[in-house]
């Protein structure tokens, strides 16, 4: 269970920062903004946790 929440938290940071780079890149928005991307990483989260366990699960 720590393996999981640790590998989705480390995914989520990830995808955080790729998300926020992109949203800045490509003009979405002009200036670094976590709130704008972080109901998007909550889902993201509980996703990856989710999927974590299923792989997990199936791989026995």
């Amino acid at each position: 269970m720590k393996q999981r929440i640790t590998g989705a938290l480390m995914a989520t940071g990830l995808y955080l920062i790729i998300a926020n780079v992109g949203n800045f890149f490509f003009g979405v928005t002009r200036r670094f903004d976590w709130t704008t991307t972080l109901w998007e990483a909550a889902f993201f989260f509980v996703f990856i946790f989710l999927l974590l366990g299923y792989r997990n699960k199936h791989k026995k």
